[in-house]
């Protein structure tokens, strides 16, 4: 599509965001229900926390393997709708199998939980190296990443609620099984849009070489670890909130609580695009998502309490996002940008997947005092990485 050389978007521009977005955040629904729907069809079978927080790590974990590989022969082939359906497809049949064997063969489902984990749908690094194709640099492309930072958001909010639904209606394990389908299906939406059919390989001069070879995405990835882990602890703060409440479904709703949170910063930054150039800002963003995350740590609180303190934990994440995806745009040459999108991503899981394991061992052993420790932990390592990203002006 023709780049518009003005900051309002076009029509065309505005309906090709909308689909892209939409069907973007149907296949990415999983990633959101998969903390939830996996903590409970561990514990609702009797198992541990460390297992159920275990098999939830998996899960982000081969993610953050699969994404960069996927991402890598999207770039070096172009052959993007066939690669992703693919992959949603073996991934879809993955989340069958664990609904049928987490409960009862945990060694079956480790195996089928980490083919999940692999073979899930790179639709968020695909997605971003998509907004240059037609997207004017400037206000016009922050605008872009805000909005797919709102709706990165918006997944958080109605995952944990479809999770919660389907966990009603048809148990734990049903509500697995639902992830495999909508994943399918939302990849199959987000594939049928041509400008996927007209992706080709990236253009580049010399050893293309991984973006890891660039000084600013290495510390871009660092931090997006150290982000990752306060977010990880919330899936068990949540459920150890609602344990201590003696209310199930208050984890549902602590988690999607701090989507909306989330999802109201992303909406503020899409109207107020940062002026200063976003290298700048990533590193007081993210003390801020460190300091707003400590208060998440005080599960024995009545639930107006904590409910609060998740919204308020999840204002500051969707600007620090969009400052990374921006930093991360200006940072990777075209040829590679696919991949440094997808190991911004999977950097992010693995700080959300220790998170989340390191909390479950941690209330395992400790009990509620565990939760808390292991919150004010998670926003100690976000603030230290946050003292170390240093990233130069790029533009």
């Amino acid at each position: 599509m023709t780049v518009i050389e003005r900051e309002a978007m076009s029509p065309a521009q505005i309906r090709l965001s909308s689909t892209l977005l939409t069907s973007s955040l149907i296949g990415r629904l999983p990633q959101a229900m998969s903390s939830l729907a996996l903590l409970r069809v561990v514990l609702d079978a009797g198992g541990s926390y460390a297992f159920a927080g275990a098999l939830t790590s998996i899960y982000i974990l081969a993610g953050t393997v699969g994404a960069p590989l996927i991402s890598r022969t999207i770039d070096r082939t172009g052959r993007a709708r066939q690669t992703l359906v693919a992959a949603a497809a073996a991934s879809g049949l993955a989340f069958l199998g664990i609904a049928v064997t987490a409960p009862g063969h945990p060694a079956a489902a480790v195996l089928l939980t980490l083919i999940a984990g692999i073979a899930a749908p790179p639709l968020e690094p695909v997605l971003r190296s998509l907004w240059p194709r037609f997207m004017r640099p400037g206000d016009q492309l922050t605008k872009a990443f805000s909005a797919d930072a709102a709706v990165q958001e918006l997944i958080f909010v109605l995952g944990p609620l479809f999770s919660a639904i389907s966990i009603a209606v048809l148990g734990a394990p049903g509500a697995v099984a639902v992830m495999g389908v909508i994943g399918l299906a939302g990849t199959a939406l987000f594939c049928a849009h041509g400008i996927l059919e007209r992706t080709a390989p990236a253009e580049h001069t010399g050893r293309r070489g991984s973006p890891l070879r660039y000084a600013a995405i290495r510390t871009l990835v660092l931090a997006q670890v150290a982000a990752g882990v306060p977010v990880g602890v919330l899936a068990i703060t949540a459920t150890a909130h609602a344990t201590s409440a003696g209310n199930a479904a208050l984890s549902g709703w602590g988690l999607a609580v701090n989507g909306i949170g989330a999802f109201a910063g992303a909406v503020h930054i899409s109207r107020r695009p940062f002026r200063a150039a976003p290298e700048r800002l990533v590193r007081p963003g993210l003390l801020l998502v460190a300091l707003f995350y400590a208060p998440t740590a005080f599960v024995q609180t009545p639930p107006a309490y904590w409910l609060t303190a998740a919204f308020v934990s999840g204002i500051c994440l969707a600007p620090y996002l969009t400052l990374v995806f921006r930093a991360t745009e200006a940072s990777a040459p075209a040829a590679v940008a696919t991949e440094a999108n997808a190991w911004i991503v999977s950097a992010f899981s693995v700080g959300i997947g220790a998170g989340t394991y390191l909390a479950g061992l941690s209330t395992d052993h400790w009990g509620l005092a565990g939760t808390t420790v292991a919150v004010l932990g998670a926003s100690a390592i976000a603030a230290l990485g946050a003292l170390n990203t240093r990233l130069p002006t790029m533009r």
